[in-house]
């Protein structure tokens, strides 16, 4: 048997005890019921202060034989043991279940929405936190679930996972914190951000090119715009650039063309790098949107059909999104 062979068993065992008590990965359903196998029981600061004043007044009615300081010790003692069930009680029953994660743009927040419900008995104070989303606060009464919303912040595009949820509390005297851990396999989509200043959709299958040679003169000029890298050579206000008043690109009426609009990634300039091509086609699919102009949407390794609707935009974004840099040419 090899080193390595010898050692597997012991891995899978500390895998699954850090699974069992820590929740690192999402393999809860999709409702979870908190029973005493999953609540852990700690005391607070308060707690910890608690009860070392009880060990200071065992120890003195120790040594000087003070019935009445035996009497408050075992009273304080008694109190803080039945702190102890409560804090348990609070939190033991309450089934908690995932309901939702929204999709956003990178640079926005992504929610996350749980519902949690206490059966029979008033809960006070459950505090549900997740990763670095803010902790979201509530009592919980009787017979009406309450759902708790959790957001995180969304830097990068891809699929955005909620993470191990924590539920805890302190009540109802603040002596213990009772946790508890779920995950969940709950993960929002955040989208490319859109370049900002995109260039104009590209022409429809069915309409002119105004890029084309001596399509220009066909269509009316309605003025100027910034120019953008990868705007064809025949649209360039030459005149301009000569003058020495910059870059700029002419803009024609009509010039998108009719019928629907391909949003090819070879048709992209090839100066542009992955991210930029991906924040370009986000661009172009909201424009075609607001544009209400149907579109079909190819990238290496995944086709989209023309279509248009909200479902449609839906699945271009998230097509964008989830595109591994890997499948580049």
């Amino acid at each position: 048997m090899t080193a390595a062979a010898s050692h597997a068993p012991l891995a899978g065992a500390w895998s699954r005890a850090r699974q069992r008590f820590f929740r690192h990965a999402p393999g809860d359903d999709q409702s979870v019921v908190l029973r005493h196998s999953r609540i852990y029981i700690l005391p607070s600061r308060r707690g910890w202060t608690m009860i070392a004043t009880i060990v200071v007044m065992l120890l003195t009615s120790l040594n000087y034989g003070l019935s009445l300081g035996f009497a408050v010790t075992f009273a304080l003692t008694g109190l803080v043991a039945a702190a102890l069930l409560h804090a348990f009680r609070n939190l033991a029953g309450i089934e908690i279940r995932p309901l939702a994660a929204s999709e956003t743009f990178a640079g926005g927040r992504v929610a996350f929405t749980l519902s949690a419900s206490g059966g029979e008995r008033m809960r006070e104070a459950i505090e549900v936190r997740a990763a670095d989303a803010a902790p979201f606060v509530a009592d919980i009464p009787v017979g009406a679930p309450v759902t708790f919303r959790l957001e995180r912040d969304a830097p990068m595009r891809g699929r955005l996972a909620l993470g191990r949820v924590t539920l805890s509390s302190t009540q109802p005297t603040g002596l213990w914190r009772a946790w508890s851990y779920v995950h969940f396999p709950l993960s929002g989509i955040v989208y490319p951000q859109p370049e900002p200043g995109a260039p104009p959709l590209p022409r429809g299958l069915h309409g002119h090119d105004i890029s084309a040679p001596g399509q220009g003169e066909e269509s009316d000029f309605s003025g100027l715009r910034d120019y953008q890298s990868g705007d064809p050579p025949q649209r360039v206000a030459w005149k301009a650039v000569a003058r020495g008043a910059g870059w700029y690109t002419k803009e024609f009426d009509g010039a998108g063309g009719g019928g629907p609009l391909p949003l090819e990634w070879a048709a992209l300039p090839r100066g542009l790098d992955v991210e930029t091509r991906l924040s370009r086609l986000t661009a172009w699919v909201l424009a075609a949107e607001h544009a209400a102009r149907p579109f079909a949407l190819r990238i290496p390794g995944a086709t989209l059909p023309v279509g248009q609707d909200r479902d449609h935009r839906r699945t271009a974004l998230t097509m964008l999104a989830l595109f591994s840099p890997e499948r580049a040419p």
